[in-house]
């Protein structure tokens, strides 16, 4: 019957197959690169999982609206129905977005060196870049001070001190106006004793709350 026809394994559906099986190893290669690039810091083991399945379902997507404009736009207009509702994750989880989805799009065209080489090589760019490249990264810095006091130089001589940068971010109330809550952008000194910093803060501003915190745990992983 017509109905168990999609059932039947031929030639095609055996090249998917195939495909599906290369966009996975190109997956692991991938999730393997992110993880080694994270290593001492947080990742999202879902991101991770997310990485390796998406160029699979790329992989098998692609056959099927390659050759056809109006399957093609019809999935686009699928993807233009979606909501993302998960906040954006930093730039690197972007970046792995994109690569899985075009390594699943070249695998699922047949091309797989192309695709196992742009996996490969991207993937070990960015080990290194992160290994071997090393930035101070900003972190933020939100001391409370009583509203009867002038923060706009209180705490320089401290900075001096301990930071190479410094800037305020933002200046808030709290405490129906009785304290004044204010965020600096700063870039700490290497190796500083960061509890020594924090006690001499908190010695100028009356023992209120000190938090410093880095930008990248406020965000959350793209999936």
């Amino acid at each position: 019957m017509d109905m168990f026809n999609g059932f039947l394994v031929d030639s095609e559906s055996i090249a998917i197959v195939f495909s599906m099986l290369m966009a996975l190893i190109a997956g692991v290669i991938m999730a393997a690169s992110y993880i080694i690039a994270c290593h001492g810091k947080k990742f999202s083991k879902n991101f991770a999982i997310t990485i390796v399945l998406l160029p699979v379902v790329m992989a098998v997507l692609i056959p099927f609206i390659a050759t056809d404009l109006k399957k093609t736009l019809s999935l686009a207009g699928v993807f233009a129905l979606v909501r993302y509702r998960s906040i954006p994750g930093d730039s690197k989880d972007i970046l792995f977005l994109f690569l899985c989805t075009a390594v699943g799009l070249i695998i699922g065209l047949n091309s797989y060196f192309l695709g196992f080489v742009l996996a490969i090589a991207v993937g070990l760019l960015f080990i290194l870049i992160t290994r071997f490249w090393k930035v101070s990264e900003k972190q933020i810095l939100k001391i409370t001070i009583p509203e009867d006091m002038n923060y706009k130089d209180v705490f320089n001589d401290i900075f001096d001190k301990y930071l190479v940068k410094y800037a305020v971010k933002n200046v808030k109330t709290s405490n129906m106006g009785t304290l004044f809550t204010i965020s600096y952008w700063i870039q700490p000194k290497a190796e500083i004793d960061v509890k020594a910093f924090i006690d001499e803060v908190r010695t100028r501003n009356g023992n209120l709350n000190v938090i410093l915190e880095n930008p990248d745990d406020q965000l959350a992983p793209v999936l």
